[in-house]
């Protein structure tokens, strides 16, 4: 049993009784005096997958796009890879053996320019290419993609991704690591946010952004938008004041 926190990680027995490893978070994020971010952020795992076999996997705030790979066993660090920027969801793909990273951010000359990276599960350190850019401007004006991946044995060679400021889902081809298609059904949405996949079913279930009414139509005109930007009104597109 793994708990991840702030102040590190530790490695149980799986009744919890007895603590087989233990590592702090300076020994995995650095010196947190070093930490340029707001503090709450430091050393905070944003997600963590397994093989099941050999490895764990974690996506956590360090101020480096990097991913930690820990040994299943002894809970010893195998070593910090390099990804893309901003990581913040895993998914593991035990068919092609390969671990799937959503990254929020882009920055030219640092980390990998895309919003989604692969990682081979068995060869960490090997080089996958991979340019995957949910909105055009966004290298440009480093606009962040908020989003999550679907990425399963049951799906085969294709996976999807979402962007919680766009309003449509994108279809992935994993093995050509590229969009293939987009779904643009949801025209009353304004973006997609968090996505699951139901394996029994086969249905994707996602988390749709809306503007909405703030309650009464005299706080609809207060400048309170769905991102908090200020100088932009409102936009009710459902409600009853739609």
């Amino acid at each position: 049993m793994w708990v991840f926190g702030a102040d590190g990680i530790f490695v149980y027995s799986p009744d919890g009784e007895v603590l087989k490893s233990r590592m702090d978070s300076e020994g995995i994020c650095g010196p947190k005096a070093d930490f340029t971010g707001p503090s709450h952020f430091y050393c905070r795992f944003n997600d963590i997958v397994s093989d099941g076999k050999k490895y764990v996997w974690a996506a956590v705030n360090r101020g480096k796009p990097m991913i930690d790979v820990f040994d299943i066993d002894s809970g010893a660090v195998i070593g910090s890879f390099n990804t893309c920027n901003g990581p913040e969801n895993l998914e593991y793909h035990a068919l092609r053996d390969e671990v799937w990273v959503r990254c929020s951010e882009v920055v030219e000359g640092v980390g990998e320019t895309t919003n989604l990276d692969v990682l081979s599960a068995s060869n960490p350190s090997g080089d996958i290419q991979m340019d995957v850019l949910l909105q055009e401007r966004a290298l440009e004006e480093g606009v962040t993609s908020d989003g999550y991946t679907v990425i399963d044995n049951s799906l085969g060679d294709v996976g999807y991704i979402t962007d919680s400021a766009l309003n449509h889902l994108f279809k992935l081809d994993l093995s050509q690591k590229n969009i293939i298609s987009t779904i643009e059904e949801f025209s009353d949405s304004n973006g997609l946010d968090v996505a699951v996949y139901s394996p029994v079913n086969k249905h994707i279930y996602v988390r749709s952004q809306v503007c909405c009414t703030c309650g009464f139509e005299e706080a609809d005109l207060e400048k309170c938008n769905r991102q908090g930007t200020p100088g932009e009104e409102v936009q009710i597109t459902t409600g009853p004041f739609a």
